[in-house]
């Protein structure tokens, strides 16, 4: 929860990019808060030590992601599962870590990393 009642367009300052540090979304049709029936609809998920993945390549493997985490520095998980037969375009699966605070760190790292997809 941030200490700020509201975000102030006028507050806003440029970043080193040349960006905005400001952008207003609530006119997207991606968010999820629009309506109190979009806002009813939403699972708030507490951290956990599981997390789960989706949209990667379909021949992903435990391997995979264990050389993805030595490359950017983060624990390995302890346990991958990945589903099989959900989708014939991408994979989805389950990663585990010993504590949460282990599985949000690579989190931060993983989220959005693109994975190499031959096809």
């Amino acid at each position: 929860v941030s200490k700020q009642q509201a975000i102030m367009p006028g507050q806003s300052y440029g970043l080193e990019d040349g960006s905005c540090s400001y952008k207003d979304f609530s006119g997207s049709r991606n968010n999820r808060f629009s309506t109190p029936e979009q806002a009813a609809k939403n699972r708030i998920q507490h951290p956990s030590n599981v997390l789960h993945f989706f949209n990667a390549p379909l021949d992903v493997t435990e391997d995979n992601f264990y050389e993805i985490c030595d490359e950017l520095g983060v624990k390995r998980p302890t346990s991958v599962k990945v589903f099989s037969g959900k989708s014939e375009r991408s994979s989805s699966g389950l990663l585990e870590w010993d504590s949460k605070s282990d599985a949000l760190e690579t989190l931060g790292f993983l989220n959005h990393y693109q994975m190499k997809n031959p096809s």
